[in-house]
């Protein structure tokens, strides 16, 4: 709940997974036509994506130590799965700069091991998680 760095690092890699996925989207360019029968508008296009493309690559080789294997990985697990980040999953305890919500600490809000069912999900927290969970 009031850890700060959690968020940012969650933040960072959702934007590196979308710049990754972006780079490689710029590859490719959908067209059922041989490049002979192409438009200049057409081929004016795939040249600038293919320019994109590679301008992109080089910013995440350059600013992130992001080569060819790992940038095809990270968009293959974007467009391979349904991905949902919760940079703060403790909203109420971090703006408090609180671990607990109202003295219930939502790590232990679970019906895992408690006698009395009726005693989890109390938080706003625990609630948020176990819905997104069930989706």
């Amino acid at each position: 709940g009031n850890e700060r760095v959690g968020p940012t690092v969650v933040m960072e890699a959702a934007l590196l997974l979308l710049e990754a996925a972006t780079c490689e989207s710029l590859l490719h360019v959908s067209s059922t036509t041989s490049s002979s029968y192409l438009s200049t508008a057409a081929v004016n296009e795939t040249k600038a994506r293919q320019t994109a493309s590679t301008t992109c690559q080089d910013t995440l080789l350059a600013e992130s130590g992001i080569g060819d294997v790992q940038r095809r990985w990270l968009a293959r697990l974007v467009s391979t799965r349904r991905i949902v980040i919760v940079p703060t999953a403790n909203a109420l305890g971090y703006s408090r700069n609180s671990r607990t919500e109202d003295g219930i600490d939502p790590n232990r809000d679970f019906p895992y091991d408690l006698p009395m069912t009726f005693l989890c999900m109390r938080t706003i927290a625990g609630r948020t998680l176990n819905e997104i969970f069930r989706e």
